[in-house]
């Protein structure tokens, strides 16, 4: 059994596996279209921005895992519906 953190309360919480299981095959890489495939993975652009982006956002927070802005705090796109933090709204709208 593992133990799961909830709140105050640690409960017992088991798990079971099934004996029969439906195997699905994954396709590689290169059998998805380009439409596809970018939309899966990151180039090194996007991985680039995206690290500058989360550099912004955990100085913002300290620097601290602890004090990181969880989903239920982030600002929504009204357009694109992807969570905004905190940070960049305030660094645009107030100085």
């Amino acid at each position: 059994p593992a133990r799961v953190y909830d709140g105050d309360k640690k409960k017992k919480k088991k798990i079971s596996f099934q004996n029969t299981v439906n195997v699905v095959p994954i396709p590689m890489r290169t059998e998805y279209s380009d439409r596809v495939r970018s939309r899966l993975w990151s180039d090194a652009v996007e991985i680039h921005q995206n690290a500058a982006r989360n550099q912004v956002e955990f100085a913002a927070e300290g620097w601290d895992w602890r004090t990181v802005t969880e989903d239920d705090k982030m600002y929504v796109c009204c357009i694109s519906g992807e969570l905004i933090h905190p940070v960049h709204y305030t660094r645009n709208h107030f100085g």
